[in-house]
């Protein structure tokens, strides 16, 4: 039998002190929540593939996020990309880091939400399925091309220049499309695992290394020249959007559920 302390979790408040744990829930509970994490990361990548059709429209969108930071005085990412260049082993980290880290690194956040942080769960989970419906809406509406495919830019594909091609065991999913640099979820992936991991994790090393991991993962981007800082910013606000939205479907499902309590109740 598991000994666990339940905690309940408002918007405000969430505890890194509350543990519950796999063996709580039922089976049938198990599988299919891993259904809807699974359909939700497969309409991730089927997203990427809407803007098919639609190269001009994307090449001009990112032109666009282009000629902004140059407005906004941000445009640093060929600056940036060339001083790292410099040192072969910074390029092999960004490159292997972007195309190895983001999704292992996903996946592994939220099994251990749903496995040690199940207070935390529905609200995390909500957040994650509304982060990636916001995102796909904006890939079909409005496909970007990243810096690297927008020759004015001054920006390389570091994985091309390096020869990263054929060390890409895996390759490009098929379903993948490059015109879905708005918004970055590369980093929105990474804004979400910091911040669940910083608010729920116990060590305090294990916090401050999940505060660090946006950071790291956008000199990635950029360096490896698939993204603008723009779109970082993109991704950082749709995560934002996204809180909103499971903070409100919480408060309208426990709402239900206190009226439903109440009606049997009699009250």
């Amino acid at each position: 039998m598991v000994t666990t302390m339940r905690l309940r979790i408002t918007p405000t408040h969430l505890r890194r002190d509350a543990v519950v744990t796999l063996p709580e829930r039922g089976r049938h509970n198990h599988v299919l929540e891993a259904l809807v994490m699974l359909t939700c990361l497969v309409f991730y990548e089927i997203g990427h593939g809407l803007a098919t059709g639609r190269e001009g429209a994307a090449l001009a969108n990112g032109l666009a996020v282009l000629e902004a930071e140059k407005a906004l005085g941000i445009y640093i990412e060929p600056w940036l990309q060339a001083v790292v260049s410099r040192v072969d082993i910074l390029v092999a980290a960004s490159l292997a880091f972007y195309h190895y880290a983001h999704m292992p690194i996903t996946v592994g956040c939220l099994i251990w939400l749903y496995t040690r942080r199940a207070e935390a769960w529905h609200l995390f989970r909500n957040w994650f399925i509304a982060m990636n419906l916001m995102a796909i809406s904006v890939f079909a509406l409005l496909p970007t091309a990243p810096p690297r495919m927008v020759f004015s830019a001054g920006i390389v594909d570091m994985a091309y220049l390096r020869d990263w091609t054929d060390a890409i065991v895996a390759g490009p999913s098929p379903l993948a499309n490059p015109y879905a640099a708005v918004p970055s979820l590369h980093f929105g992936y990474a804004l979400f695992v910091a911040i669940a991991v910083f608010m729920l994790a116990r060590p305090r090393w294990v916090r401050w290394l999940a505060a660090v991991y946006p950071f790291a993962v956008v000199l990635s981007i950029v360096v490896t020249g698939n993204h603008f800082i723009l779109d970082a910013v993109a991704g950082g606000l749709v995560v934002i959007a996204a809180y909103y939205v499971a903070i409100r479907v919480r408060a309208t499902a426990t709402f239900q559920s206190v009226i439903a309590v109440r009606q049997r109740e009699g009250g």
